[in-house]
């Protein structure tokens, strides 16, 4: 473990341990898990943790059970046993709620001098315009291309996954953005805001990641209620799972999960691979060539 700290909901530290590390950096990772900690907050309204876990480390904010308005926020190294981890966690987050009950005195939000406020809202200024790219400078782009048959193997997939696992309540495959191309398992008036809201969670998972360790991440893992919401990494766009504790192991999903989801990588790799364009012509064209084809029948047949 690197770093532990409790925070209240709105990014407000209250004590940290670990690895030294200066006000300012504090104050960021704070705010950073705090950010999460709300995204999470809008998907699944009680939850018991996040775990965000990349190549070089591992974040897990633990809700406070009973209080909502705090979380313990850890920083680990990536090969950490999570089986420990999590005995540890609910040891110290009971110990921890229970002190907050007996504690009147919690330290209050941080507040601002002018010269601190002044600091921080310039840096939201815009840059000058010779730090801008230059009118030679290239931007890449990529284009994803969705046939009906790479949506029917899209489809094919979850419908394997769900086969296979039991547990398995709802699944779908999103784009980048959180537009859904594959789901399982999902009505039309839920799909809409849980693929906004889960890839919002993700994409706010991998900035921090990066911003704070430069590293990109693999996975999201939700605990809340009696189900675990896996959110996996698919290059393009992201694999969504919602599972029931009760039927499956988490040590079993573990395994089996990234292999769906090395198969939902290279399908959306290759629908990026964009192929030739298709020779479309205006609809009245074709209007002009049905009528000539009909002319030419009745012709014939007088």
């Amino acid at each position: 473990m690197e770093n532990a700290f409790l925070s209240q909901k709105d990014g407000h530290p209250i004590t940290s341990v670990g690895v030294w590390l200066s006000q300012d950096e504090i104050f960021g990772m704070s705010a950073a898990a705090s950010a999460i900690y709300a995204v999470a907050s809008r998907l699944h309204e009680s939850h018991s943790y996040i775990l965000v876990e990349g190549e070089r480390a591992k974040f897990l904010i633990a809700a406070l059970k009973g209080n909502p308005n705090f979380f313990l926020a850890l920083t680990m190294r990536p090969k950490v046993n999570l089986g420990s981890l999590f005995q540890f966690v609910n040891h110290c987050t009971q110990n921890i709620t229970h002190l907050l009950k007996e504690e009147d005195n919690i330290p209050p939000l941080r507040s601002y001098s002018s010269t601190q406020a002044e600091s921080v809202t310039s840096g939201f200024k815009t840059t000058a315009s010779s730090s801008l790219p230059s009118p030679t400078s290239t931007i890449s782009s990529q284009s994803i291309i969705l046939t009906e048959d790479k949506v029917a193997e899209l489809n094919e997939l979850l419908a394997d996954f769900h086969n296979l696992v039991s547990g398995a309540s709802s699944s779908f495959i999103s784009l980048a953005g959180g537009y859904p191309v594959a789901l399982a398992g999902l009505s039309g008036a839920d799909q809409g805001t849980l693929c906004a809201y889960t890839f919002s969670l993700f994409d706010t998972c991998k900035k921090i990641a990066w911003l704070t360790k430069r590293m990109g991440i693999d996975q999201v893992t939700i605990d809340y209620g009696k189900n675990h919401h896996f959110i996996y990494n698919a290059g393009q766009g992201i694999f969504s799972t919602t599972l029931d504790k009760a039927e499956v192991r988490l040590g079993f999903l573990r395994l089996m999960i990234p292999t769906f989801t090395v198969r939902i990588r290279e399908a959306l790799y290759q629908a990026s691979q964009t192929p030739d364009e298709p020779k479309l012509r205006p609809p009245i064209d074709q209007f002009i060539e049905t009528l000539s084809s009909g002319i030419s029948s009745r012709r014939a047949v007088s």
